[in-house]
């Protein structure tokens, strides 16, 4: 008689299954972005649905795995307007950006934007229509 064992069912994918997982948790562990003492596993899951008449059965195979999350990271934006009057940010230190200018700094007054007829004159002030 053949009995089925772990090795050899379904052509021993529980197994291969296995062994992937454990080879994403050595990864994840290897992986500087992660808390290096969290705790991972790897759980082989099998579910029998037997029949009615207890000849026969389903086999559901899982391997379910628990990874350490990717760490945070910080970073500092400085947050102002562009050229055209238009929010944006910009990393604190990154070399690799555009300086946003500094509120200090003068600037050209923003380009008119569509829609913009450039009459404020006969705008009233919220606080002023409410007082």
């Amino acid at each position: 008689m053949n009995y089925t064992t772990l090795e050899n069912l379904k052509g021993g994918a529980a197994i291969e299954m296995v062994n992937n997982a454990l080879l994403e948790v050595w990864n994840n562990t290897l992986d500087p972005n992660t808390d290096s003492e969290a705790k991972r596993s790897v759980i082989l899951k099998l579910e029998f649905k037997p029949s009615k008449d207890r000849t026969s059965s389903p086999v559901t195979i899982k391997v379910e795995k628990k990874l350490a999350p990717q760490s945070a990271v910080a970073a500092h934006v400085n947050i102002g307007t562009d050229e055209n009057g238009i929010a944006a940010a910009s990393e604190y230190g990154n070399p690799n950006q555009v300086e946003l200018p500094m509120g200090n700094e003068e600037q050209e007054p923003p380009k008119a934007k569509l829609g913009d007829t450039g009459n404020t004159h006969n705008v009233t002030p919220f606080r002023a229509a409410n007082g």
